[in-house]
């Protein structure tokens, strides 16, 4: 579980991630957090599904927590916000973005613990459309929950593949493709003219992302370690989804 912690003072970034620690070892659980001194240097370092929840401070020097809340939410309307703050002035301004929660400092261990409990239990359902496409013999479909892969080939035709290892070609653009599968947060844009459906994702080595279907994919390494940590938080989204629907059924 990947974790961004933005505040401008170091003890209090500290403290943060110091509880964060003694909740993931006392739930037997991985957690990786990335601390920024600024709004300015989170925001240069965000990318939607990067983290899977967010903790920023509403007072800080430079752009505050509100503002680089209001960019956050210009791109991506799911990932979870919660406020840092010694005041309560802003709060309705913070929910006005969806925040998930509003934490008052000194933060408390008791506190934090709770809003980790409950971000665990969060779930965004997943619905589960067809991605329709200009066949040779007319109109195919490919549910979401099967469409593995797409991406360009040599000879300007679009490749779609299937779980059951299926290929098929059309003349659709991948620049239409991904207007389409993009607004879907299972589908990810590896690489230039090849988008993935994480659920498929094996693995990832330095230059390759291993499907369970289908050839590898070569991957620029500058940019692995950021798709894996965006793969990472889709696990962890379905999790959640998986343990709410076991305690429902």
């Amino acid at each position: 579980m990947n974790i961004a912690v933005t505040d401008d003072l170091p003890i209090e970034r500290e403290k943060i991630i110091r509880i964060l620690s003694e909740y993931a070892a006392a739930n037997h659980m991985e957690i990786s957090v990335s601390e920024y001194g600024s709004a300015e240097e989170f925001l240069r370092d965000y990318r939607p599904l990067l983290y899977s929840a967010v903790f920023l401070d509403i007072y800080m020097d430079g752009m505050s927590g509100i503002e680089a809340a209001q960019k956050i939410r210009e791109t991506d309307k799911d990932t979870i916000l919660l406020f840092l703050t010694t005041s309560e002035d802003h709060m309705p301004a913070a929910f006005r973005l969806h925040a998930y929660d509003y934490i008052v400092k000194p933060v408390r261990k008791e506190d934090l613990f709770a809003v980790m409990d409950d971000i665990l239990k969060k779930t965004t359902p997943i619905k589960s459309p067809s991605f329709s496409f200009p066949g040779q013999d007319g109109e195919m479909g490919v549910f979401f929950d099967d469409l593995v892969f797409v991406g360009t080939d040599a000879h300007n035709y679009l490749l779609v593949l299937d779980r059951e290892g299926r290929k098929f070609l059309t003349r659709m653009t991948f620049t239409a493709a991904g207007d389409i599968l993009l607004k879907d947060k299972r589908f990810l844009l590896v690489r230039r003219g090849v988008i993935v459906n994480m659920a498929y994702i094996q693995s990832f080595n330095e230059r390759l992302l291993n499907l369970t279907v289908g050839d590898p994919i070569p991957i620029n390494p500058r940019n692995g370690r950021k798709l894996e940590q965006i793969w990472d938080n889709y696990l962890v989204d379905r999790m959640r989804s998986d343990i709410l629907r076991g305690g429902m059924s």
